[in-house]
């Protein structure tokens, strides 16, 4: 792109105005015409794939959103037709995008020395006692709009992976059915059954990676003050909760489907390994969170595996049991919400007859 003699401001102002008009349309343009003539033109997936993370990598708020739903389009419109070898560059991708745009800097950005000014800002989260909001440096300013779009980006994966994997509708049904009575398991549709199973454990650990950076984040309450303390986010304690949350939902999601599906039997054993390691943390890290807000989000979790776990046959089901009753057993013993408290009775419900029969036997 070149926009003759301009200031480096015109320059910026202009080439950002071209990326979220210009460019944003002819991506759009371009996956359209490759999905619809897959077949003459399936040799430029790589070539494709690499402009969707170019454009992804621009520090564009509204091109980096554009380019996750560019892949997820490209998948949804020509997967069915993709071959092995295909499947792999999707995954490269998706785990390329996820390492690129990691906001590893909130974990551990300080303020610099040229940080002078100070304004007093209202603050709309009670965790922050001193509402005195720093200014920082045109540099810091840089990095954090960086690293709020990274934030953006890590959201935008977990959602496509789960789009291109169950279909939107599928995984909303499922997350509606989070109640006490309905155990019936969604129709299974999206492209689950074209991924290899070592392909999908790929994806398991992508989101395994967000999972525990977003987690480690929403951990550490001095970092989250001194990033709301200079103006990151606005005015509200900046956390990762819907990533923390989503990606271990979606991650759950993925892992259960592979254990229900007969085709890939020899890939049980390492999904049960992944299974009892998630479930024991997930149900040990609900047991110590306070925060109400956190608790409520992951209440949704924490039923979503005890759903889970009720839909498997007696056999697996005591297995999983066992690895984690102790942590089940203090659950009850918390002051839990009302839908937590009925799914918790139905999960004792269902663990009746198997315990009884083990017993006497």
């Amino acid at each position: 792109m070149k926009m003759g003699d301009q200031t480096p401001e015109q320059y910026r102002v202009q080439r950002k105005e071209w990326m979220t008009t210009t460019c944003n349309h002819a991506l759009y343009a371009v996956v359209d015409v490759y999905t619809q003539h897959y077949a003459i033109l399936s040799p430029l997936l790589p070539e494709l794939l690499d402009l969707i993370q170019w454009c992804v990598k621009q520090d564009n708020e509204q091109l980096a959103k554009s380019g996750m739903n560019c892949l997820e389009n490209l998948v949804m419109g020509a997967g069915h037709s993709f071959r092995e070898e295909c499947w792999d560059q999707i995954v490269d991708t998706i785990t390329s995008v996820y390492a690129l745009t990691l906001p590893a800097d909130l974990r551990h950005w300080k303020p610099s020395l040229d940080t002078v000014d100070q304004v007093s800002i209202a603050s709309d989260n009670s965790m922050e006692p001193d509402n005195t909001q720093l200014a920082v440096s045109r540099a810091d300013r840089t990095l954090f709009q960086h690293l709020q779009i990274g934030v953006l980006v890590q959201t935008e994966i977990v959602q496509t992976i789960d789009n291109i994997i169950f279909f939107p509708s599928n995984s909303a049904k499922e997350d509606a059915q989070i109640d006490p009575f309905n155990t019936d398991s969604p129709p299974p549709e999206g492209m689950f059954s074209y991924l290899t199973t070592a392909q999908l454990f790929c994806i398991v650990e992508c989101l395994f990676a967000s999972h525990k950076f977003s987690k480690g984040f929403n951990m550490d309450i001095d970092q989250r003050r001194i990033l709301w303390k200079y103006g990151f986010k606005g005015r509200t304690l900046p956390d990762l909760q819907l990533q923390e949350t989503s990606s271990l939902l979606c991650s759950l999601r993925i892992l259960y489907k592979i254990y229900s599906d007969m085709s890939r039997v020899d890939e049980w054993t390492k999904t049960e390994i992944y299974l009892h390691r998630l479930t024991v943390e997930s149900f040990e890290y609900y047991l110590m969170l306070e925060d109400e807000k956190r608790r409520l989000s992951w209440s949704k979790i924490v039923m979503l595996m005890l759903k889970k776990m009720m839909l498997l046959d007696n056999d697996r089901f005591l297995i999983l049991l066992a690895k984690c009753y102790n942590q089940i057993c203090s659950i009850i013993a918390q002051d839990n919400e009302k839908d937590l408290q009925l799914v918790m009775s139905k999960f004792f419900l269902r663990a009746k007859e198997p315990l009884l029969k083990t017993i006497s036997s």
